[in-house]
Formats: C-alpha cells, sequence, structure tokens
C-alpha cells in the first residue's frame, strides 16, 4: 500500500504537470495527448477507491488552481473553491477509470476500444455538464490546448470541441495500454511491442483529422475581406474604472485613443466592455457625446456597454453599435450568461457583495440580438458575445443559427493582471469560429485583441513594442472570411451538440460491459 500511494502522489503530479503545460498560456499543446498517461498506468495496478478519490482530487486541484491561476488577482477564496469543485469532477471520472481499466486491460482489442470510448465519453459528457452545473463554468476544456493547432481542431466544425477533447483522452488511453502491454508481456517483436492495436488506433484517429483539415483548406481565391477594424485598448485598471473620481479622465483616455485609432484606415471602431464610464443607455449626456464622437471620427463605433433603466433599477451589460449622423441604432446585444458575483448573486448568497461596485444585479439577455452593421456596400450580422461568453458553446451557436455572419467578443480581462488569463480567455474563441465557421473580432480593455479566422488561425494581434498584448493604445487589422461559408452553416451550427449524446451513449455501453465482466470475474 505504501508503494501504491508513492506512485500515486507521483502520477498525479507528473499528470498535473503535463495537465497545466498543456493549457495556453504555456502552449505545450503535445502534452495533451500524453497528460493523464502516468494516472492510467497507476491504475492499472488496481489501487483502492479511497486513493483513487484522494489522489484525483488531489491531482484536479493542483491542476486547475494553476490553469486558473489568474483569476486570484480578483478573489482567492473563489480560485480555490472553484479548483475544489472541478476538482471533485476529475476525481469521479478517475474513479470510474479505476474500477473499468483493469477489467478490460487483457481482454479482446474490441472490448478495450469500447472501454476506453466510454471513458473518454465519461469525459467529454463532464465538460458538457460544467457548461450547466451550478452557474455553467465551461472554461478550459482539454480542446482548448490545441487551440494553436488548426489541422486538429477543424473536426469540431461537425463534432463541435467536445470531439477534440474526446480524441485527445481516447489517444491518452491508447498510449497507456501499448505501454502497459510493452512492460507486461516485455514483447520485443516490432509489431506486436511498441506498435500495439490500440496505437495503430490512435494514430489513425489523429490522422482522421488531418485528412479533415486538409479537405476542408479553402480556395487560394476564396478569401474575401468584410472589413477593417481599428481596435481602441484604453487599458483602464479595473480599481480606477469605476471609481467616480476619475470618471471625466478615463473618458478622455478613450476618446483620446478613439481619435488615434480612427486616423488609421478603417472601416468602423471598436470598443472593449463597459467601454464608457457611464451607460451608454439611460444617460442621455453619456449618448450624445458618444454620438458626437462617431459624428466627430465619421466612423461607427461598435462597443461592449450598459444599458441602465433608472426608474426601474434594472441594468443590462451588452453590446452597442453608434453610426455617424444617425446616432445609436436600434439594434443592440443584451449579455445572455452573466457572471455570478461580478453582475449578480445567487439567491443563496444574498449576504456575498458583488466583485464590481456598480449598479444593482444585471439582467440577462434571452436573445442573439443581432447587430447589422452596413459596411463597404453591405449589410453584415454581427453576432456579440461579451466577457467570457464565448466560453459557452451554446451561445455562440445560437447567434449563428439566427444568421451571425461575424462574432464580435467585447471584454475586460484587466481584472486579471498581466498573466494567462487573457491569451487563455481568447483561446475559447479559436473554438467557437471553428465550430461555426464564422471569423471572430476581438477587442479587449488591456488585450486579448485580435481576430481569428473561420478555420480557427489567429491571424491577427495587437501587441506593443515589446511583443505584449497587454498595452493602452490600438492599432487595426482586417477581417476575411471565405466564399464557400459566407451563407452556409456548419454541421455543428445545425445539429448542435449531438456528439454529446454519442458520448453518453458510449458511457452506457462501458458501463454495461464492465457490469458484465465484473459478474463473470
Amino acid at each position: 500500500m505504501k508503494h501504491c500511494r508513492i506512485w500515486g502522489l507521483v502520477a498525479g503530479v507528473f499528470s498535473a504537470l503535463m495537465w497545466v503545460l498543456s493549457m495556453p498560456p504555456f502552449e505545450f499543446a503535445e502534452a495533451a495527448y500524453v497528460a493523464f498517461v502516468p494516472l492510467l498506468l497507476w491504475q492499472y495496478t488496481r489501487p483502492g477507491r479511497r486513493l483513487t478519490v484522494l489522489v484525483g482530487l488531489g491531482t484536479g486541484w493542483l491542476s486547475w488552481l494553476f490553469i486558473l491561476i489568474w483569476l486570484r488577482h480578483v478573489t482567492w477564496f473563489g480560485t480555490l473553491a472553484l479548483s475544489g469543485v472541478l476538482a471533485v469532477l476529475f476525481a469521479a471520472w478517475l474513479l470510474l477509470v479505476g474500477w473499468m481499466l483493469p477489467r478490460v486491460a487483457d481482454r479482446s482489442f474490441v472490448i478495450r476500444a469500447l472501454a476506453f470510448a466510454g471513458l473518454a465519453g465519461a469525459w467529454v459528457v463532464l465538460e458538457w455538464v460544467r457548461t450547466w452545473l451550478f452557474w455553467g463554468f465551461p472554461w478550459a476544456p482539454m480542446a482548448l490546448s490545441q487551440w494553436q493547432r488548426p489541422v486538429v481542431l477543424q473536426i469540431a466544425a461537425w463534432t463541435g470541441a467536445y470531439g477534440v477533447s474526446f480524441l485527445l483522452i481516447y489517444f491518452n488511453f491508447c498510449i497507456a495500454q501499448t505501454l502497459r502491454s510493452r512492460v507486461v508481456t516485455k514483447e520485443r517483436k516490432l509489431w506486436t511491442g511498441w506498435f500495439s492495436l490500440d496505437l495503430y488506433v490512435a494514430m489513425a484517429a489523429l490522422g482522421l483529422c488531418i485528412f479533415v483539415f486538409f479537405k476542408s483548406l479553402p480556395s487560394r481565391d476564396a478569401a474575401q475581406e468584410l472589413l477593417t477594424a481599428a481596435v481602441v485598448q484604453p487599458y483602464i485598471a479595473p480599481e480606477l474604472k469605476w471609481d467616480e473620481t476619475k470618471e471625466l479622465e478615463n473618458l478622455a483616455i478613450l476618446e483620446r485613443q478613439t481619435r488615434f485609432v480612427a486616423s488609421l484606415e478603417s472601416d468602423l471602431v471598436l470598443w472593449p466592455e463597459a467601454a464608457t464610464p457611464w451607460p451608454i443607455v439611460g444617460y442621455p449626456e453619456m449618448q450624445a457625446r458618444v454620438e458626437a464622437l462617431a459624428d466627430e471620427i465619421g466612423k461607427p463605433i461598435l462597443m461592449g456597454n450598459l444599458f441602465a433603466d433608472r426608474e426601474a433599477g434594472l441594468w443590462y451589460n451588452g453590446a452597442f453599435l453608434v453610426e455617424p449622423t444617425t446616432g445609436l441604432a436600434d439594434d443592440f446585444y443584451v449579455k445572455r450568461e452573466l457572471v455570478p458575483f461580478g453582475e449578480y448573486v445567487p439567491e443563496p448568497f444574498g449576504f456575498i457583495e458583488k466583485v464590481v461596485p456598480l449598479g444593482g444585479s444585471f439582467i440577462p439577455g434571452t436573445t442573439p440580438g443581432l447587430i447589422a452593421l452596413e459596411v463597404r456596400g453591405q449589410s453584415l450580422q454581427v453576432g456579440s458575445l461579451v466577457c467570457y461568453e464565448d466560453a459557452f458553446p451554446h451561445l455562440a451557436r445560437a447567434s449563428a443559427r439566427a444568421g451571425a455572419q461575424v462574432f464580435f467578443v467585447a471584454t475586460n480581462n484587466a481584472w486579471y493582471g498581466e498573466e494567462g488569463g487573457a491569451p487563455q480567455h481568447a483561446a475559447h474563441s479559436v473554438l467557437r469560429a471553428v465550430e461555426n465557421r464564422r471569423p471572430v473580432m476581438r477587442c479587449g480593455n488591456g488585450g486579448w485583441s485580435g481576430w481569428i479566422d473561420c478555420y480557427g488561425t489567429v491571424r491577427d494581434v495587437l501587441r506593443d513594442a515589446k511583443g505584449s498584448v497587454y498595452f493602452r493604445g490600438g492599432g487595426s487589422y482586417t477581417v476575411v472570411h471565405f466564399e464557400e461559408w459566407m451563407r452556409r452553416q456548419s454541421f455543428y451550427t445545425r445539429h448542435g451538440d449531438w456528439f454529446v449524446a454519442v458520448c453518453g451513449g458510449l458511457v452506457l455501453v462501458a458501463l454495461s460491459l464492465g457490469w458484465r465482466l465484473r459478474r463473470k470475474g
């Protein structure tokens, strides 16, 4: 038992290390293919359930703590607690692995393949559950590790990002089984040693992704310019943004940076989340000032901003368009997924104050709220995602189904310091771009600002002279789309999370198989 505990501890530390390194901002994407191999090899030794749960909790908590370490700038307690909740889900998955894996280790390849698929499917189901559990936190699915590997990501246009997560977890099982077979059988023959059938299947699945990538490539002349966006990063610190004594100064910074970027050749200007010190709707003076600025620069301003119903005491976060001469557009977007304890306090925790010292509780939107943008003689339907909404697959999909041709993400990551929060957040936009075959424009208060094409390639990122995404200033980028996707929707956009349902079926098959093997001894 002492020997088993030591190996469990070592396996947990190595798996946690590789799990963290696979995620942005560390960018060691290949670690995701073997991250859980140490824990899987340990599970073959049949450790007890209690020990498995303890190691699972420790591994999960340590991994999530470092993945979400940037959140400590807002709340240490929240970071520790959230990591603990996510660790419970990981421990539950590892417990299922420990129950199933030793039973199928020496069975036929078909039985192993079904078991591995069921266990990988269980991982996917738990990722999907995180979208809805408590107040929803689908952050950092395993697929996020591949955000700079568009070759692997293309299957997401059919399966959603869940298909990429499934591939990575299944690959881990195949590698672990191959290594175990090599150690247990001490096989020296080339084709039945390292190159086991399990490994062949894993490589074939990866080869399928590569095949899909090349089949998905657009023709050379398919790219069409949609627009050139000038981006404003006012980079106002969160502790100053809502300081009443700094409101006019903050507004002056925003206007000065807007005039600067408006001098660049561009079709419109982008502002980040909650850009102005006062809401654009509900404060006529603020609306008039922004409209005057749009008239002055002669370009529309697409922004994240607030809506205040002062009589009813209701607040809304969303995206708005202000155009020259015509002013604030009638079409606007209201944020659908609010941040708990930031924009509202869940009912059981009414005694806790919101992190954001602004207004009362915000009210969520219920529709995609597309914004019609007239640019270059055409009308583009813009689907907006505010703050961390681009981490929720169903929100982007709903916008694409409603007719969005391009996504606009307005956010403020200045809350989380200058570490991994902004690039880790931006990586989710890559998944949404591939899933729905729609380009994504991003504008952050202090970064990450840039755009991603519909194949998940990061085409441009605004950086300062030192190469950092965190800076006050701005820049511009030209967004292109591909002709074949201008008026088409992806399979995932049309059919949604069908792959999660398939994974649920695979879990049931694996459980049934496990019970049969258990009865047989």
